[in-house]
């Protein structure tokens, strides 16, 4: 059986503070499992809350070539 973190430990993990945690797990609906008053996540809640953040990188900024050749010509007289 997994170990059951607590939203501390959780805090602890994803490096944000205890507020935030309960802010998130509300506004957010994180996967936990609740026992009494008590919520405790286990690997695969964790890993879930790591996935409803994750972003893919922004794809690389182009320049465009209108106008670059034109701008060298007048440089170099």
């Amino acid at each position: 059986m997994e170990p059951l973190h607590t939203i501390d430990e959780v805090a602890r993990i994803l490096r944000v503070s205890r507020s935030t945690a309960f802010r998130k797990k509300k506004d957010d609906n994180w996967p936990c499992i609740r026992v009494g008053t008590t919520l405790l996540f286990d690997e695969e809640n964790i890993k879930q809350i790591i996935d409803m953040y994750r972003q893919t990188p922004p794809p690389p900024k182009t320049v465009p070539n209108v106008g670059i050749r034109a701008a060298r010509k007048r440089n170099s007289k």
